[in-house]
């Protein structure tokens, strides 16, 4: 699946899930993020103009594309493409996907979460839930250790921000129908350390699935120094 393909599939979403008022900014905002197919990379003077907060994400080998967030309901973020690929995560953990060859349909216990609360995370923290599948696939138990490292350095827009650095290890309980390798995996979680905001992420879901990064871009504009942004290219 290609997350960016045309402004138009985008705009035909929005015809029918958007309100008048918030309709034109959506059109800007799809204009702004997927006006190409290749690689990505706003200024910090467009991404701190657009309507809507945006989301850098990349699929496995695929170009890097853009998502904007399209709404927070029930506590869940809601990120949609050009081409109606959804993304829909709770405090920074993909809990559903959409527009995907096997969509992660729900996931249970996430308001046990540890990467909801940074501070709470201990060397012996762990996470067990189930995952549905829309490839007839359910009720697949999961469970996480987390470890944390400080002090990790990130560079957007040619300048540093200093991140603290989750590394998730997950592992199937049960075997899995579906397994195609190893029954064991890692996710990333970059906060930043000045202000516990999730700035990045790497999430693989499955193990038949290629890693998801995203990097909170409008979140990264905000948490910058002020800077002549006219000067300042992409994210690096």
């Amino acid at each position: 699946m290609a997350l960016v393909k045309t402004v138009f599939s985008g705009i035909m979403l929005l015809t029918l899930t958007a309100c008048a008022g918030t309709y034109n900014s959506y059109i800007d905002t799809l204009k702004l993020a997927f006006a190409k197919a290749e690689n990505v990379e706003l200024s910090l003077a467009e991404v701190l103009k657009a309507p809507s907060d945006l989301l850098y994400v990349q699929h496995g080998d695929r170009a890097t594309a853009a998502m904007a967030l399209y709404k927070v309901e029930n506590g869940q973020h809601k990120w949609i493409s050009a081409d109606k690929a959804m993304l829909v995560m709770e405090q920074g953990r993909i809990v559903r996907t959409l527009g995907f060859s096997n969509d992660l349909l729900h996931l249970t216990n996430t308001a046990g979460d540890p990467i909801r609360n940074l501070k709470s995370i201990r060397p012996d923290t762990s996470w067990l839930r189930l995952a549905d599948w829309h490839g007839g696939e359910y009720g697949y138990s999961l469970r996480s250790h987390f470890e944390v490292r400080p002090a990790q350095e990130l560079e957007f827009f040619q300048q540093t921000l200093t991140t603290t650095l989750v590394i998730e290890h997950i592992k199937y309980e049960d075997k899995a129908n579906y397994l195609r390798f190893d029954g064991r995996w890692q996710n990333h979680f970059w906060y930043d350390s000045k202000t516990g905001t999730l700035i990045k992420s790497e999430q693989v879901l499955a193990p038949f699935w290629q890693p998801i990064t995203m990097t909170y871009i409008s979140r990264i504009a905000r948490l910058l120094p002020p800077v002549t942004a006219q000067h300042i290219g992409g994210v690096q």
